[in-house]
């Protein structure tokens, strides 16, 4: 994997602090939830239950240990949703509902989203209050009968309990991929660059993410936006577009762009990558502007944090990656199979 920073980016190592005395079983983590609080996360098992834990320099504590929250599950069925603020509410899907578990009060919220063949596989917050949920949909219904997997973005209102629109992805996607939502717009991937939306999932054609999709995919020479993360609550979000891919083997560039409610949208080249496998993005910091860049090649996952304009952490590889996310606004944590460790890295101040 070769990396070239965008103009006046610098490349900087982060040392990781390793935790070997991991409280949970490996073999047992069913998802890892993002907590917004400094220092916590939250871990489900296979066992029904939800652990509270506390990571700092002295190790690993689990702080809590739920059972009363977390209905039987099965493999595949959760998938986390990052915070968009902090706190001490963990959020997760869970095939076709939302959870919302508050650590510090010990409740419990749930809305069912879907029925029959569907299925929740990602969801994003269109902004900082935690009140709207996009998630991503994947219906099931035409499978048997040779058809396809079909995939759409679905946007609902957690407050009044119902749905206020969906838009069809134009094509199957993995969980995350090709859509993001943010800045109170959900943004859809196609042909060519964005379609971007409001919260009821009605069109914005003029909205600046719109030309600015259009003049990264330019300066790429690329068609087609393959990952894109939008701010919860800032004007402010990251495109790849993959410039080459031979036999699988990609090349990609990333972009990230600001706007405002007047005049054109900054569109600046934040990096290259060479010769990789895949590229997706994890979350924005909750309480910053670092994003969580993730880097699939030679059988591993090569972690990076976009930070701000001017700088690009290399995080190194995670074997057997089974979960990563922020811990407060510059504590970031992944979670490893391969070598049963929680590591945790402490971002400089001033860097997110």
């Amino acid at each position: 994997m070769i990396v070239q920073p965008g103009p006046d980016v610098e490349r900087r190592e982060l040392l990781a602090v390793v935790f070997h005395n991991y409280p949970l079983d490996d073999a047992l983590v069913a998802c890892v939830v993002p907590v917004g609080t400094p220092g916590a996360a939250a871990v489900i098992s296979y066992e029904n239950a939800l652990c509270s834990l506390h990571v700092d320099e002295h190790g690993a504590a689990i702080r809590d240990h739920i059972t009363d929250v977390v209905p039987a599950i099965a493999t595949g069925d959760l998938a986390p949703v990052h915070p968009a603020m902090p706190g001490p509410v963990c959020t997760y899907l869970q095939m076709r509902r939302m959870v919302r578990y508050d650590l510090a009060h010990r409740a419990t919220q749930q809305l069912r989203m879907l029925h029959g063949d569907n299925a929740l596989i990602a969801g994003a917050w269109l902004s900082g209050q935690e009140q709207r949920l996009a998630v991503q949909v994947e219906d099931t219904s035409q499978y048997d009968d040779g058809g396809v997997v079909l995939g759409r973005v679905e946007v609902f209102d957690l407050a009044a309990g119902r749905r206020l629109g969906a838009a069809p992805l134009p094509k199957p996607r993995d969980a995350g991929q090709g859509w993001a939502a943010g800045a109170d717009v959900v943004a859809i991937a196609r042909d060519g660059g964005l379609a971007v939306f409001d919260a009821a999932m009605q069109p914005l054609p003029e909205h600046p993410l719109v030309r600015a999709a259009r003049a990264a995919l330019a300066e790429a020479g690329a068609s087609e936006v393959h990952a894109l993360r939008i701010h919860p609550s800032q004007p402010l979000a990251v495109l790849a577009a993959c410039t080459a891919d031979v036999m699988g083997v990609r090349d990609f560039t990333l972009h990230r762009v600001t706007w405002s409610a007047t005049g054109d949208p900054l569109v600046r080249r934040l990096a290259k990558l060479h010769s990789v496998g895949d590229l997706g993005f994890g979350a924005f910091a909750p309480a910053g502007d670092a994003l969580d860049v993730r880097i699939a090649t030679g059988g591993v996952t090569w972690m990076m944090l976009a930070v701000g304009p001017h700088a690009l952490l290399d995080l190194g590889p995670s074997r057997g990656l089974q979960g990563a996310g922020w811990s407060g606004p510059r504590r970031f944590l992944a979670f490893e199979r391969g070598t049963a460790q929680i590591v945790v890295w402490n971002l400089p101040e001033g860097t997110a």
